[in-house]
């Protein structure tokens, strides 16, 4: 493995890490590794979940403490203690799921925590907002600051949070998933704007399960595997199959899996011009047994509102819907699912998961009454059924009574799939599957689908991924602006293909 540190050396790097390691309970989540960042550099840090990122990242932001090792900034040992210890050096985390005040303005939230403009005995709001659209402005970012923050985009919300860090002279931004739930063009928005940052000198950790954008941004890419170090390397050096190599420890063949033959059966689900207004207008659709349709679009499109309304979660004011032949109005979602009909969401930990629940209680739920006789729920069954779940879908846990919580990305991912396989339903609603999963988790989710449109389900994949929406599906649906503006198909049909007609410009080439 390749592992060069010459461009940092300890003396001449920002930030140094010299045999940190760190375990839980006895469990060892970061072997003793050495790490340096230069001033002015991205280093990319990558890794499937439970590889030791969110550790290092922990580690790094003053969160938990090594148990051995040293912590050097700007060439001096240092004990960060805590998250405001951090802060106050200079190393600002941003986190995948934002820690803002959705209530309060942007000007008010960027300027959380400091003494406010005062005028006449109250707050100076004018005053107030004119400092914190200078801030903006001297980070690069144009975003109103009379808006409430819950009403931002999901990139304007970490446009915010990267100037708050810029504000407080941050001079290492960890920056974690931050395009998790971001869309194609919003994406490079974002890396265009860091590209931007660390040419000011401002030095930059970028955790993402993407490898196109960290090798398209970084200067230095880590790999952590297992919890150990396993290659740090130029970026020049390197391309995507090495990267996956590295990270799950062996050859990933196929990310985009194809055991069926791409014939379709019997029609499984029919929209005709559904509209539920402000969601979605005149949408019309079709799903056969054995195929995989894609559902593309710019977020806010309005392909997460269709999906909850063939699901049930809310009706349609006009249009109609089939399922199996037969007319569907659903009343909710139970109705769905006694059909024959699921919904993955795309936010599972606000939708489809409870925190604390264990893994049992996870998995069971969605068969619960097929285990009760009686009213009364079978013990020993349910216990049976849960251990099936767990081994044939690989949830990787410390057993059945673990906090769903506390399982990584992928684990979570794949509960929820178990959870509602087991019913077998025929057709899959599956809203961003692979959000926020490992290169390893996400082949094997990919894997299942192939396996489902094989044994003659049908599936509509909603996704943001273009590689996934386009390798993955047989047809490609295209929302702009609530409504469906393109079909592509054909093994011709291009990312770019999809971006064009999803940002309205139609098809290209």
């Amino acid at each position: 493995m390749a592992n060069d540190q010459s461009s940092t050396t300890a003396e001449a790097a920002l930030l140094s890490l010299e045999g940190v390691c760190r375990s839980f309970d006895g469990v060892t989540a970061l072997e003793p590794l050495s790490l340096s960042l230069a001033a002015g550099e991205i280093l990319g840090l990558v890794g499937e979940n439970g590889a030791g990122k969110s550790t290092l990242i922990r580690l790094v932001s003053g969160v938990i403490r090594p148990d051995a090792g040293t912590i050097s900034w700007q060439g001096g040992p240092v004990s960060l203690d805590s998250p405001r210890q951090a802060i106050d050096l200079g190393i600002a985390t941003i986190h995948q799921e934002l820690e803002y005040c959705g209530h309060l303005t942007v000007a008010e939230n960027l300027l959380l925590g400091e003494p406010w403009p005062r005028r006449r005995g109250g707050v100076d709001w004018a005053a107030l907002q004119a400092e914190a659209r200078r801030r903006l402005l001297e980070s690069g970012f144009d975003v109103p600051v009379d808006c409430e923050f819950s009403r931002l985009t999901a990139v304007e919300k970490q446009e915010v949070a990267i100037a708050t860090a810029l504000a407080r002279e941050a001079k290492l931004l960890v920056l974690d998933e931050p395009t998790a739930s971001l869309a194609a063009p919003d994406v490079r928005r974002l890396i265009d704007h860091l590209k931007r940052v660390q040419a000011t000198g401002v030095t930059i950790l970028y955790v993402s399960h993407r490898l196109d954008e960290v090798l398209d941004l970084s200067t230095r890419v880590a790999v952590l595997r297992d919890g150990a170090l396993v290659r740090v390397s130029a970026t020049d050096e390197l391309d995507g199959q090495a990267l996956v190599g590295d990270m799950v420890g062996r050859p990933l063949q196929q990310v985009f899996p194809r055991t069926r033959s791409g014939g379709t059966g019997e029609l499984l689900l029919r929209v005709a011009g559904l509209t539920r207004a402000g969601l979605f207008e005149d949408v019309s659709l079709e799903i056969r047994a054995g195929e995989v349709v894609g559902l593309a679009g710019l977020v806010g499109a309005g392909r997460s509102e269709l999906a909850r309304a063939i699901y049930g979660l809310y009706g349609a004011d006009t249009g109609t819907m089939q399922l199996f032949g037969k007319s569907w109005a659903p009343s909710s979602p139970w109705q769905a699912l006694e059909a024959g009909l699921v919904y993955l969401p795309e936010e599972r930990k606000r939708h489809g998961l409870v925190a604390d629940h264990d893994l049992a209680a996870t998995l069971s739920v969605g068969i619960r009454d097929r285990l009760s006789r009686w009213g009364l729920v079978r013990v020993r069954e349910e216990r049976r059924r849960v251990a099936a779940m767990i081994d044939r879908y690989d949830i990787r846990c410390s057993g059945p009574d673990q906090a769903v919580g506390t399982l990584s990305g992928g684990n979570q991912q794949k509960a929820l799939f178990a959870r509602w396989l087991e019913r077998d339903p025929r057709v899959l609603v599956l809203d961003e599957p692979t959000r926020g999963v490992d290169v390893g988790a996400k082949a094997e989710i990919h894997a299942v689908i192939d396996r489902l449109a094989a044994a003659g389900h049908g599936v509509l994949l909603i996704s943001s991924d273009l590689p996934e929406v386009v390798g993955m599906s047989d047809r490609i649906l295209v929302m702009n602006r609530r409504r469906l503006v393109a079909e592509l198909t054909g093994e011709s049909r291009t990312e770019q293909d999809v971006l064009h007609a999803a940002a309205g410009l139609g098809e290209s080439g």
